[in-house]
């Protein structure tokens, strides 16, 4: 390792070149299973180049394993508070009266997602990665991840210490809530065969791809309401995150 560079410089070091831009210019709805695949293929060459210790550079990066779960729980806590104080107060428009409707549904589906990952050896893929320095991009999508002659990345500001499944939860949770029809299931087993990761790594991607995850953020932009939006507005994006999160695979 360079003693006294940055990250960038480490990247480089180990044969990844970052670029002002990746040439990718697809829509969404043009990703195919198999360019997932591929793309999966060049995330496992990123994680295998870039695994190890980087405290001989200046920019140190965070730690963030554990963070999405925390996430979830915290999300999953502040929705069953709405659902107490709508029935407790009575529903004013109709987001809340949604919300009582189905949210405990969503609820006892985030509540399975949590117990499921902590049953299937969760603590276990945190030593794993802490003690393989595992580091994530965070941002692997198409058009910040590529490969021509070498790897290339173009924003690497979201890069941490982390589970090397983040990288694929966050890559395959995108095409999920887009309503792909592609064969999630299989796509997060060639990523563990690739990785060489156990059964309870595949456990763990599957139940974080169930989470209500758009759902519960609804939630909290009502709650707090920093976009000043009518209640029609809420409505509208509420029913969205509905359909993005309509899909589990537990």
């Amino acid at each position: 390792m360079i003693i006294g560079n940055t990250f960038e410089q480490y990247l480089i070091s180990k044969g990844i070149d970052v670029v002002d831009q990746i040439n990718f210019e697809l829509k969404s709805k043009e990703i195919t299973e198999e360019m997932l695949l591929e793309q999966i293929r060049i995330m496992n060459e990123f994680h295998h180049k870039v695994r190890g210790s980087t405290s001989g550079i200046k920019e140190r990066l965070d730690s963030r394993a554990g963070r999405v779960v925390e996430s979830f729980k915290v999300n999953i806590k502040k929705l069953k508070r709405d659902i107490d104080r709508f029935q407790s107060e009575g529903a004013n428009n109709l987001f809340e009266e949604i919300i009582l409707y189905k949210g405990e549904d969503y609820i006892k589906r985030g509540e399975k997602v949590i117990k499921n990952i902590y049953e299937d050896g969760y603590y276990d893929l945190i030593l794993r990665s802490m003690k393989n320095k595992e580091i994530c991009l965070e941002d692997v999508d198409f058009n910040n991840l590529g490969k021509e002659s070498k790897i290339q990345v173009r924003n690497i500001k979201k890069s941490s210490y982390n589970m090397v499944e983040i990288d694929c939860y966050n890559l395959l949770y995108k095409y999920k809530k887009k309503g792909l029809d592609v064969n999630f299931k299989k796509l997060v087993e060639e990523f563990c065969e690739l990785e060489g990761l156990k059964e309870n790594s595949y456990q763990f991607i599957i139940a974080c791809l169930s989470f209500p995850y758009e759902v519960t953020r609804q939630c909290n932009n009502y709650r707090l309401k920093k976009k000043e939006l009518g209640d029609d507005e809420y409505v509208l994006k509420l029913q969205k995150a509905i359909i993005q999160d309509s899909m589990s695979l537990l």
